[in-house]
């Protein structure tokens, strides 16, 4: 008896499976979304970093969309989103070249880091400000890391932004803000609540003429010696640095 088959229907290249097609282009509008959120949050220090990464996301969705059947919509949401991070990019490195210090006297970058002490103003070049009161020696909470502080100095610093664009105020001691005393690093503290030395870094955004005075505090020796304290408004400006006997 012979055998009889029935012809295989001819299968589909996976190239043209219209189930994967449908699925990779559907990542094209969340690629899009990702990069509208991206761009239109560039401009704010407080949070464009997050929504920076936020777009390298919708980067990532708009290549895969490539591959489906909304190749346009997926172009578009990768335009977007590069240009959302590049964006952030500008905004977060966009400082300072030139420096004022105390009463508006020019100074070279070189020179202000020896003629700043406490109560004096650092003006960069962008209309931001930064002064730093007389440091005050505080007593710290329950619970204020590092466990080990011989002495506890609060510093008050006042920012005042004469940009044309909100400021993040922890960007000035998250960025620089290097403390040293007697020449050797000063651990900054995270108070508990019930110390009075301050909870650390702020993250208050401070808007365009508007200036914003928050506490930072630093473990020292138990001796009176010198304290700098760097502070930087971005990666590629100048530093502001402020020292005196405490």
């Amino acid at each position: 008896m012979s055998d009889v088959r029935s012809p295989e229907a001819p299968r589909r290249p996976a190239s043209e499976d219209p189930v994967g097609t449908v699925w990779f282009g559907v990542l094209a509008w969340p690629s899009i979304a990702l990069g509208v959120v991206g761009l239109a949050c560039s401009p704010v220090l407080g949070i464009n970093r997050i929504t920076a990464i936020v777009a390298g996301v919708g980067v990532v969705l708009g290549v895969i969309a490539l591959f489906g059947g909304r190749k346009l919509l997926a172009t578009v949401g990768v335009v977007l989103s590069v240009l959302a991070i590049a964006s952030t990019v500008v905004v977060r490195t966009g400082s300072t070249d030139v420096a004022t210090v105390g009463g508006g006297a020019t100074a070279s970058p070189s020179a202000a880091p020896d003629g700043l002490t406490w109560n004096q103003r650092f003006k960069w070049k962008d209309g931001l400000v930064a002064e730093i009161a007389t440091p005050t020696v505080c007593t710290t909470g329950t619970f204020a890391v590092p466990r080990k502080i011989n002495r506890a100095v609060k510093v008050t610093i006042t920012v005042t932004n004469g940009t044309d664009r909100p400021f993040d105020a922890a960007v000035l001691t998250r960025v620089g803000g290097d403390g040293k005393f007697d020449n050797r690093k000063a651990d900054l503290i995270q108070d508990s609540p019930d110390g009075g030395c301050g909870g650390g870094v702020e993250t208050q955004s401070v808007a365009p003429g508007s200036s914003f005075t928050y506490d930072v505090a630093y473990s020292v020796s138990p001796q009176t010696g010198k304290l700098e304290i760097t502070l930087q408004p971005g990666f590629n400006a100048d530093k502001a640095v402020f020292s005196g006997q405490v």
